[in-house]
């Protein structure tokens, strides 16, 4: 098999060296041919130049930049446009997974449209814990998808199955959309494998800020609008 690996990252100049490496080390023991992309999505910071070094190191680390930061969802409809390989792995660039743990992951690839994480244990401060619970909830009201943790950054997916999917989410919304549209298409043969968590070392959480969370809000509603008027249409 060959792998995609992608990191969203918005001022990670801390964390992105670390990530990369781990990756790296990952990576090599299970595939042959690999690609590892930080998506920086209007970095202020030195982000984009740390992976630049990288690159030059490394052929196989890519930057790919957005000119300013557009959101979570739209660093990962990037990320998923330019992967090249079948096989994407989408994580966090903040040190807070387990790389290695992806080796759990590779047994499922034959029978399932996508592998996700779930935390065990989600090593966030209460309010991210709330704001999960929160969002967990609207899913499976609005959408009735049953998934423990939807906005674990940490899942497979395959390119083919993506690409047919019109993705238009900035925030986390995403994670939700990806998949509310592949069920129904068909695509709902879901894994899901426990995974480990950690708190945040360096760098700063944005997911929390009001603007973030009204997004959030008003884009999940939105999603569900839309999803309305197609299951009406004649």
């Amino acid at each position: 098999m060959e792998i995609s690996c992608f990191f969203p990252m918005y001022n990670e100049e801390t964390n992105v060296k670390s990530v990369v490496c781990a990756a790296l080390a990952v990576l090599s023991k299970s595939f042959k041919d690999f690609e590892i992309i930080i998506v920086n999505d209007g970095s202020t910071d030195r982000t984009a130049r740390v992976v630049e070094d990288l690159n030059k190191l490394d052929g196989r680390i890519r930057l790919v930049s957005h000119e300013k930061n557009l959101g979570y969802g739209a660093a990962l409809r990037t990320g998923f446009k330019v992967c090249k390989a079948e096989l994407i792995f989408q994580t966090d660039g903040d040190n807070q997974y387990d790389l290695d743990e992806l080796e759990n992951f590779l047994p499922f690839v034959a029978k399932y449209d996508f592998i996700i994480g779930y935390r065990i244990k989600r090593r966030d401060p209460f309010y991210r814990s709330l704001e999960a619970a929160w969002y967990r909830f609207l899913l499976r009201r609005l959408f009735r998808l049953e998934l423990k943790d939807a906005n674990c950054a940490f899942k497979l997916f395959k390119k083919s199955i993506i690409d047919q999917l019109d993705l238009r989410s900035s925030g986390a919304i995403i994670n939700g959309e990806i998949f509310v549209k592949a069920r129904k298409l068909g695509y709902d043969r879901i894994k899901e494998v426990g995974v480990s968590h950690y708190p945040r070392k360096t760098g700063k959480q944005t997911g929390a800020r009001p603007k973030v969370l009204w997004e959030a809000l008003t884009s999940i509603l939105r999603l569900w609008a839309q999803e309305r008027q197609t299951a009406v249409r004649p």
